[in-house]
């Protein structure tokens, strides 16, 4: 399904949630048509994107908390573009998505640079859909990629809104992941997992996490959505990381941490709740 930038501003209109529409210049809603979905960052012409940040003016190329892109000029990068500053940023895009793109949310055949790994997922009762999946990958028994992540958003009544999960998950090269681990996919960009990361068994990685090369996540660990690991990061048994911490280059987790903070490159962190160990 494809709509036009006019029509997702009278849907927001008719919620309640819009405040204000900013355009620059040559952008008109009703002659912006609107493809596909998109981050704040890569988004391109056709795409609706969603930012919490504030607006200053349409002419920030990824300002915004909905903005719909038109065609541009190569010298006039906002050319074209519609910002539509809402109430409830994140409750707005889940409705506009709902609304206007909810057939994106279905799920894709995975994409394998080695096709004969379709018959170990198979022979392993695992679950692979929405992902990409990388040269000499090994995916064990009962593993779960691709599924859905846990978005949502409360309505003025309290209620649950799910936020469509219509990004995918990316597994680059040597990744390993080990029986009954979990990788959902993103929400609007993918979830990524870089090339030589090893996930341990019953590991859960949350929506939009980027784990990064060489990391060692042990098992039952959680990684929250959107969380970063830098490289040869170690997470070791049981420990947890929260929705959005970055954890720098060769840092250590420490078993059973709850870490809510984010980590400098190198530091030890462990305990509940986490903190830096000398």
């Amino acid at each position: 399904m494809s709509a036009t930038a006019a029509e997702v501003v009278r849907f927001l209109e008719e919620t309640g949630r819009l405040e204000a529409l900013v355009s620059a210049p040559g952008g008109d809603p009703g002659r912006i048509a609107l493809t596909g979905v998109s981050g704040d960052v890569g988004a391109g012409p056709g795409d609706l994107a969603w930012r919490r940040a504030p607006v200053a003016s349409a002419a920030d190329a990824t300002a915004g908390l909905l903005i719909c892109a038109g065609p541009a000029p190569q010298d006039e990068p906002a050319a074209g573009r519609v910002v539509a500053v809402c109430a409830a940023p994140r409750l707005a895009m889940a409705e506009v998505l709902d609304r206007f793109f909810s057939e994106l949310g279905g799920d894709r055949d995975p994409v394998y640079a080695e096709p004969e790994l379709a018959e170990t997922v198979a022979r392993n009762q695992s679950w692979v859909r929405n992902a990409t999946v990388g040269p000499r990958v090994k995916i064990a028994q009962h593993v779960v990629i691709g599924c859905s992540g846990m978005g949502y958003e409360r309505d003025a009544d309290g209620r649950l809104v799910g936020f469509p999960q219509l990004g995918g998950v990316v597994l680059e090269a040597d990744v390993d992941v080990a029986a009954h681990a979990s990788v959902q996919r993103g929400a609007l960009r993918d979830t990524v997992v870089r090339r030589g990361a090893k996930i341990g068994p019953h590991v859960n990685v949350g929506h939009n996490a980027d784990i990064g090369e060489d990391v060692l996540v042990a098992g039952h660990a959680q990684l929250g959505g959107g969380c970063r690991l830098g490289a040869r990061v170690v997470v070791w048994q049981s420990a947890t990381i929260a929705n959005g911490v970055s954890v720098g280059d060769d840092a250590v987790i420490g078993m059973g941490a709850c870490l809510r903070k984010n980590v400098g490159p190198g530091e030890t962190w462990a305990g509940n709740p986490a903190r830096r160990l000398r």
